[in-house]
């Protein structure tokens, strides 16, 4: 699932370009320790980068704020101007920039276990039976993951559609780990289409039987 918002504010993509208090440097420390630290920064942003995207791939949330403190280390030493450093001055921020890199790669180790652990959770199987209580005839009917849309296949291909009164059995929804809801797709014999989202989270995988109605004033189509 997606990040609180302040961390998404706080913890985003460095872009090497507008760096450009850390990297242009004038006289005073060696030219040596200048380009060794602009290097070794190189390194650190791109390792920052990795981080980000790696951890938008998890829903485990329980990192954010110690991520959000590196990230307040690397803005730090985005700040700096090496021309106000001695060579003694910039092997300390080497060191420390080493040290967050360090730091970053456990978290790579750590974000990748996570995400192992995540994509091997068991999915609960949801059975449904869906009764039709409306006057429509459908003829497109489709249930997918909120998140998966290109799982929308048509149940009722090859057959006369979903007509008032029916119910249809062996329909199946997926609850993963974080309750992702799906939607319900149709569209009746006019064309009209329909979208619903079915909050998985409150049901039970020994099965559940959901009732198609119409609200004629509100010209809503229900599911409940």
């Amino acid at each position: 699932m997606y990040k609180q918002q302040n961390f998404k504010i706080k913890y985003t993509l460095l872009s090497l370009c507008i760096l450009l208090s850390f990297l242009l440097a004038g006289c005073g420390p060696s030219e040596e320790k200048i380009t060794q630290a602009q290097e070794l920064y190189v390194q650190l942003a791109d390792m920052h980068n990795q981080v980000v995207e790696a951890h938008k791939n998890i829903s485990d949330d329980s990192l954010d704020q110690d991520l959000v403190a590196l990230a307040e280390k690397v803005k730090q030493i985005e700040q700096y101007n090496l021309n106000e450093f001695d060579d003694e001055q910039i092997d300390l921020l080497i060191e420390s920039m080493n040290s967050i890199m360090n730091s970053y790669q456990e978290y790579l180790t750590v974000i990748d276990q996570v995400k192992e652990q995540e994509n091997a959770a068991v999915l609960v199987s949801i059975p449904v039976t869906l009764f039709n209580n409306t006057e429509f005839t459908f003829q497109i009917l489709a249930m997918y993951g909120k998140n998966e849309p290109s799982q929308n296949v048509n149940a009722l291909e090859d057959t006369s559609g979903f007509s008032p009164g029916q119910s249809i059995t062996g329909l199946m929804i997926y609850r993963d780990v974080s309750s992702t809801p799906w939607v319900l797709t149709l569209e009746d014999a006019s064309g009209i289409a329909y979208e619903i989202e079915l909050p998985v989270k409150e049901y039970d995988e020994s099965g559940i039987l959901l009732t198609l109605t119409y609200d004629s004033e509100t010209k809503e189509l229900k599911c409940s």
